[in-house]
């Protein structure tokens, strides 16, 4: 909900399976960030300056920007790879989580 995302076009590349990855991957669980997170700051959240609408606040904690890895360096590795080409960077202005 804080980082970039990115819009691209794979390649079919069959030594990838015809295939990429769909992001970096958590860094901090759901039940780490349910038992811990609340008692950290926004800015430990990484949720300084991102607009969130949700039904449930507890999910605005478990998807924090803290609970996931930096993606820039998979996009880097994924184009080097001839994997996928980019076609967009998309920077979030609101988020909603159900």
């Amino acid at each position: 909900m804080g980082a970039d995302s990115y819009l691209m076009v794979g390649k079919g590349n069959p030594a990838f399976c015809n295939s990429a990855s769909h992001g970096a991957g958590r860094i901090r669980s759901r039940f780490d960030l349910n038992r811990k997170g609340a008692s950290e700051s926004e800015a430990e959240l990484g949720l300084t300056g991102v607009d969130c609408i949700t039904l449930r606040q507890e999910r605005r904690i478990e998807e924090a920007p803290a609970a996931y890895k930096p993606i820039q360096s998979v996009i880097d590795v994924q184009v080097e790879a001839e994997m996928v080409d980019i076609v967009a960077r998309l920077s979030p202005v609101l988020t909603f989580k159900a």
